[in-house]
């Protein structure tokens, strides 16, 4: 368990992280309800046994000893990434979005995320509080890749615009995990942006 990840175990992680695109790609064959309840328990589930975790040292132990290498530090006693990723889903799941917001938030999520782990551990030169320039590139471009591929169903200019605050956000060190913060971000820039061009 390390603050820093090696670049395998960054890999490691970050491949378990992807695999949350699951719930993007689940809307095109189950309707957004059903897709949403599952995640919603799986997030009671995940939520239960991170209480525990954190509260029994026994089956902390456990964990780290399974997960240990694709734990940060600072995750030991505290929520980790995947509980985040876990939670937002859900909340941008719910029906008060389009499905085509979840599947862009969710996906900007899983994937560009990656994106700038992977780059910004591998490439990364310039700092930027504690994340690189080329990291934070590197998650642009990738939700940028997103956004056109889901254009025409999202309005181009309004993913772009969340796509860029996404960025700004996941790059500021502020005190909420990213997995929850950028998703959420891009579902509400998207679902709000025709409201305030009607104004």
């Amino acid at each position: 368990m390390s603050e820093i990840l090696s670049i395998k175990d960054e890999l490691m992680r970050k491949l378990i992280h992807i695999c949350s695109s699951i719930f993007a790609y689940a809307l095109f064959f189950f309707n957004q309800e059903t897709v949403c309840l599952i995640v919603g328990i799986g997030s009671i589930l995940i939520l239960i046994f991170e209480i525990l975790r954190i509260n029994y040292k026994s089956i902390n132990r456990i964990f780290i000893k399974i997960f240990g290498k694709v734990t940060r530090n600072f995750e030991k006693n505290k929520l980790t990434g995947a509980s985040y990723v876990m939670l937002s889903s859900f909340i941008v799941l719910l029906p008060v979005f389009e499905s085509y917001v979840c599947i862009i938030s969710i996906l900007v999520m899983s994937y560009s995320d990656t994106a700038a782990a992977i780059i910004g551990k591998k490439y990364g030169k310039t700092k930027i509080f504690s994340k690189t320039l080329e990291g934070s590139f590197a998650f642009f471009i990738v939700a940028f890749i997103i956004a056109l591929v889901m254009y025409p169903q999202i309005n181009l200019a309004l993913s772009i615009t969340a796509i860029v605050i996404a960025t700004i956000v996941e790059i500021l060190p502020l005190n909420i995990d990213d997995n929850f913060s950028v998703p959420i971000t891009v579902a509400l820039i998207i679902s709000i942006g025709p409201w305030i061009g009607a104004l």
